[in-house]
């Protein structure tokens, strides 16, 4: 794996823009790693939950350390620096544990929510040349062969893993080394495949808290382990040592709209779409702060938003902010952010997808690459820094700059039934995007 070729996504240093402060201090030494942060929080609170699945749940101190032995095991198997492991667990706590352990061996999540592509998940490991299959034994696929896959829920996998002594040199991993490849859409998980580093993680998280005023003690989803949208609320939560709530603790089919006011819920805008349509709406005077009456604010990650959702959400809950974030590949690292208001929702043109977050460079370009002018419409790219002119990212969005300065977003650009990235179809009408699904 070509990580320099490949480059990370949003790594440029910014004066203006830090990693918010863990809940534990900093490791000596410079910037933290997401597995570092991790610690910190473990050291500082050890009995606060990290992940609350309905009744089960896990402490910081009990993931870290779980982590650190799970990662040493790695590392005694012969897991070198920049190897992809693939995580497909079956729930957010086992999702967790195998992250970090990835993390803290110096390796890089090749995170798998469902079928990573065409040919599932023995064409993702051969195609990433991942080292081994951290799964459960819901997920265990017989299938891939000639790497071992450990499932995080068999007592015999932590027998085996008991038995290795603990490795010195955890934690290997580094600032600016890749954390994530987030697999690309199509039939090869490479081709358009990005890696993320730690630094833009915390990077996002930190940004997402100063827009919303302050990282939330709970956040809130309804998403399947590795998605998009739950790695960055799990990250979002972790960082900034706070709890990550992925069910309720009784069934509760507005989850997860329901949790309190001082908790963030974060969804697509698809997800929240469907949520709104089956809430009864809140009428009259915002309810208190500190009421269990739904969250305090609504982040939506992935999509642009129509001007019909902007309306239904105030409609519904006049006392819940809503940020959105434009998200290409569905989620994680965020490329543009804003908070929309009520007014927003009467507004003649389309609402677009807000200003960049820095530090990140976008661009509307042509189809040969040169950057368009104000008012004409071509993708939506974000570039590398100066020394790598390639590193370029393609979004798969069509748009163009308004007076204001935001992006309008127009169109996307879906994928033909067996193309790549660079085989567009011609888009007629122009897209619902309060109810297209983001991968």
């Amino acid at each position: 794996m070509d990580q320099n070729r490949r480059g990370t996504v949003i790594t440029h240093p910014s004066t203006t823009s830090r990693p918010a402060e863990p809940a534990g201090a900093h490791p000596a030494g410079g910037a933290p790693t997401l597995d570092q942060v991790f610690s910190a929080t473990a050291r500082r609170y050890p009995t606060r939950i990290a992940v609350q699945d309905g009744w089960n749940q896990l402490t910081y101190a009990r993931t870290d350390r779980q982590a650190g032995r799970l990662a040493s095991a790695l590392v005694r198997g012969g897991v070198q620096l920049g190897d992809p492991l693939i995580v497909h667990c079956g729930n957010h706590r086992h999702a967790l544990v195998a992250q970090l352990a990835v993390l803290k061996a110096g390796g890089v999540c090749v995170p798998a929510p469902r079928t990573a592509c065409r040919g599932g998940l023995p064409a993702a490991a051969r195609q990433t040349m991942a080292r081994a299959v951290l799964c459960s034994r819901s997920t265990y696929d017989e299938d891939v062969r000639g790497i071992p896959s450990l499932a995080l829920d068999d007592p015999v996998t932590w027998r085996k893993i008991a038995s290795a002594p603990a490795e010195p040199t955890l934690p290997r991993s580094t600032p600016e080394g890749a954390a994530y490849l987030l697999p690309g859409r199509g039939t090869d998980v490479t081709r358009d495949g990005r890696l993320v580093d730690h630094r833009s993680w915390l990077r996002s998280a930190a940004d997402r808290s100063r827009r919303t005023g302050g990282a939330p003690p709970t956040v809130t989803i309804d998403e399947p382990p590795l998605s998009r949208v739950a790695l960055a609320a799990t990250w979002w939560a972790c960082s900034t040592g706070g709890t990550l709530r992925t069910a309720p603790w009784q069934e509760d089919g507005a989850w997860p709209l329901t949790g309190g006011r001082e908790s963030a819920a974060v969804l697509t805008p698809a997800r929240y779409a469907r949520g709104l349509a089956t809430a009864a709406p809140v009428r009259g005077t915002p309810p208190p702060r500190g009421s269990a009456a739904g969250p305090g604010t609504v982040v939506l990650i992935g999509g642009p938003s129509s001007r019909d959702l902007v309306a239904r959400h105030f409609r519904a809950r006049p006392g819940t902010r809503l940020w959105a974030e434009f998200a290409p590949g569905g989620g994680a690292v965020p490329w543009t952010a804003q908070e929309f208001h009520p007014r927003d929702a009467d507004r003649p043109y389309a609402l677009g997808v807000g200003s960049p977050v820095p530090p990140v460079l976008l661009r509307v370009v042509g189809p040969g690459g040169a950057p368009l002018p104000h008012g004409r419409s071509g993708e939506l790219v974000a570039i590398g820094p100066s020394g790598l002119p390639e590193d370029v990212h393609h979004s798969g969005w069509y748009g163009h700059w308004t007076p204001e300065n935001t992006l309008d977003v127009t169109r996307r650009r879906p994928y033909a039934d067996g193309a790549g990235p660079d085989v567009p179809i011609r888009l007629d009408e122009p897209a619902d995007y309060a109810e297209m699904e983001v991968m």
